[in-house]
């Protein structure tokens, strides 16, 4: 497959959030953490920052990435969604994920026998992202969470550093329908 044939994959055959709404959603890391032990772990080769809440994290998320970078870390960035490239969403110093690491990871996941539950997009993106984060040896990943909540697939990364941007209402179906409950959730 060529990148464009790879990218009609990943958004016509992997449920999105932003296609398919909560149908998408798939709570629990027993899955996500059964598909990183099947790809020997990237996720940790690397220091981690994470960064959940509400509105803002994007923005506090390349902040920090910025300022790691500035004082001379290999920095990348895991951001979601993407605004204009889907490569936005995987960033090493500022520089996008290459085209070519885009299909060669998707080839790598459908080639390597994996026979757990298929991963929505957002777990498969997020993979990539950590496979391609260990390749180019990075010093610190700055990951955004997804949705957010204590079964938000980021959470299988162990970080050095947690942030919590503001917190309001959004996703009350599986974040609670209190600020209390969603900041919880959120925490988590």
């Amino acid at each position: 497959m060529n990148y464009s044939q790879t990218l009609e994959f990943l958004f016509t055959s992997m449920p999105s959030f932003q296609q398919v709404g909560s149908d998408a959603y798939k709570p629990g890391l027993e899955r996500i953490t059964e598909f990183c032990r099947h790809l020997g772990n990237p996720q940790r080769n690397y220091f981690t920052i994470h960064v959940a809440g509400t509105n803002g994290k994007g923005s506090v998320s390349n902040l920090i990435a910025a300022t790691l970078q500035s004082q001379g870390y290999r920095t990348a960035l895991y951001t979601s969604p993407h605004l204009v490239d889907f490569r936005e969403r995987m960033r090493v110093n500022g520089e996008m994920i290459p085209e070519d690491k885009v299909v060669g990871f998707v080839e790598k996941w459908k080639k390597s026998g994996y026979t757990g539950d298929k991963p929505s997009f957002f777990e498969l993106t997020m993979m990539m992202a950590f496979d391609w984060f260990a390749e180019m040896e990075v010093d610190y990943a700055v990951i955004e969470v997804g949705m957010g909540g204590r079964l938000d697939s980021t959470n299988i990364i162990t970080p050095l550093l947690s942030v919590i941007t503001n917190i309001s209402k959004d996703h009350t179906q599986f974040l609670g329908d209190t600020l209390e409950k969603i900041a919880g959730e959120k925490a988590g």
